[in-house]
């Protein structure tokens, strides 16, 4: 096994892992179509990173930032809901993407290229990974009430601005280092389909952010090796063996959801 398919591997297992228990909350949330919105703001930081020579991911790390303060504050500011805000986000940061992205460099900018990963871009891709883990993992219970009821939030001490700052940074940097897997076209399937497995046959809460790791897990291990062996890009493939997983746990999650009703 080469060195360069190790931190394929590596990038893979991290980037895939926190993705999916930070999907796991968003889907919960029921903004899941927030990161792939935002894997599109990424779209002109990387081009602007590519013309001065310097990693796409920090160039999209920058322009991320931006994004979610700029979001933050809207929220604020006017009656539009974080959906709509998003939307104007995503559509106005695709078109000024194209135009700034160097046209050699597009499709891997829209799809990934994970083959070309350095030692440096591994640890840098690793350590924020579980930076996100971590930071999800402190503010799920709150943001969790917080769907329930802000009211009831509030009562426990849970500020809600706060925690929609730590949430959109921890988006932020999951989709700025899951551009190096699948790009920013297809970030979005890494926060969406392994939570959605997850979902599917977990009975519970516990069960559901471990089976939405594992999936994303799974699916991007999965996906890297196959775009080895068969020289598809990783980035599509990883995504297709999600798919995949994704209908099996349909099939799964129903034959669990009858059984108590057979046994009957």
């Amino acid at each position: 096994m080469s060195s360069q398919l190790v931190m394929s591997l590596v990038v893979g297992a991290f980037v895939g892992g926190a993705a999916a228990y930070l999907g796991s909350l968003m889907i919960t949330r029921q903004m899941a179509l927030v990161g792939d919105a935002l894997g599109h703001v990424a779209l002109p930081g990387m081009g602007l990173a590519l013309h001065v020579n310097v990693d796409p991911s920090l160039g999209a790390l920058v322009f991320l930032l931006v994004g979610i303060l700029l979001l933050w504050k809207l929220e604020k500011r006017t009656p539009l809901s974080s959906e709509t805000l998003v939307g104007i986000l995503f559509v106005t940061s695709l078109a000024l993407g194209f135009l700034i992205v160097p046209q050699p460099d597009l499709l891997e900018s829209l799809i990934g290229d994970i083959s070309k990963l350095t030692p440096g871009a591994t640890i840098l891709s690793a350590v924020v990974s579980v930076g996100v883990t971590v930071l999800v993992h402190r503010i799920y219970k709150g943001m969790m009430l917080l769907s329930i009821s802000a009211d009831l939030a509030a009562v426990e001490g849970i500020r809600e601005r706060r925690y929609s700052l730590l949430y959109l940074l921890s988006i932020a940097l999951i989709v700025s280092v899951g551009v190096k897997v699948t790009g920013s076209l297809l970030v979005g399937a890494l926060v969406i389909i392994p939570p959605a497995v997850g979902k599917l046959v977990s009975a519970d809460l516990k069960h559901y952010a471990v089976a939405s790791i594992a999936a994303g897990v799974g699916s991007s291990l999965m996906g890297i090796l196959i775009a080895n062996a068969t020289r598809f890009p990783p980035g599509p493939a990883t995504i297709l063996v999600s798919a995949c997983l994704f209908l099996i746990s349909m099939i799964v999650g129903a034959r669990l959801r009858t059984r108590p009703a057979a046994a009957a």
